[in-house]
């Protein structure tokens, strides 16, 4: 299994930071959370980090602020995750296994998003690069009841590279990823978006003005609620029908094509 290439080239952006410590890390989980996301292209990268450096302090993953990160999408053969996410169905439920390239560790993972907009993350670790379901239908099955686990099959990959901040003083962790590639689960048939970026803020509850809020409406972005797996799938799966996500893939080629937004 090849490994998303991580990019160095911001590293003089992260100049300044200080380094999260494992407790504050901790305190930070927010496993059940409220997530919000913006996108924005990647030359704004470098003004939003300079807003951020005294408020929010950096995860390190092996000495270096930026890791890879690998996704395998699961779902049934007529993909029921994917049709209740373009529905905006609540509750709905995403699995998937998360490889931490760097790291060199690999989580099978739940996502539920609920009625009230929540978020909870159930995850369970697994051998390094696993992809084989077969001894994971018992946690599936705890965490999604909404379908029997044995249904479940790959669908669609989500490679990228991703900055973690952790707020020194706020309760919030946020994720800066970039160069988001997409293929198919045997790599068939891709699509990459080297130049975007996608902010999502993990808080505990709704902070409209909190640092880093102020600072992405400072810098213009976008504020979208876009989903890996649904960009994924609106390049990928021609078959599936996800008109009510057309709007949100103009607003990404309107991002892949024009640097002055």
């Amino acid at each position: 299994m090849s490994h998303p290439r991580v990019d160095l080239s911001i590293g003089k952006s992260m100049i300044g930071f200080s380094s999260a410590t494992m407790s504050l890390l901790a305190s930070r989980a927010l496993q059940k959370r409220i997530d919000t996301k913006f996108v924005f292209h990647q030359h704004r990268l470098s003004e939003l980090l300079s807003l951020l450096k005294r408020q929010y302090a950096v995860v390190q993953t092996e000495g270096n602020p930026v890791a890879s990160y690998k996704n395998l999408y699961f779902d049934t053969r007529d993909y029921l995750f994917l049709k209740e996410h373009h529905r905006d169905r609540r509750p709905r439920f995403k699995v998937r296994i998360r490889h931490h390239c760097d790291r060199e560790m690999s989580f099978v993972e739940i996502k539920k998003k609920s009625s009230s907009n929540a978020t909870l993350k159930q995850r369970q670790s697994i051998p390094f690069e696993k992809e084989n379901m077969l001894d994971l239908h018992a946690f599936v099955q705890a965490h999604c009841s909404v379908v029997e686990s044995s249904l479940l099959r790959p669908s669609l990959r989500t490679d990228f590279n991703r900055i973690t901040l952790v707020g020194i003083q706020t309760h919030e962790r946020i994720t800066i990823d970039t160069h988001l590639q997409c293929s198919d689960k045997d790599f068939n048939a891709s699509w990459s978006w080297t130049n975007g970026v996608i902010v999502e803020i993990k808080q505990d509850r709704y902070h409209p003005r909190s640092p880093v809020m102020l600072a992405l409406r400072k810098i213009n972005s976008t504020a979208l609620s876009i989903s890996k797996y649904c960009t994924a799938a609106s390049h990928l799966l021609p078959d599936i029908n996800m008109k009510l996500y057309r709007p949100k893939m103009r607003q990404i080629r309107k991002l892949v094509h024009d640097r002055a937004l």
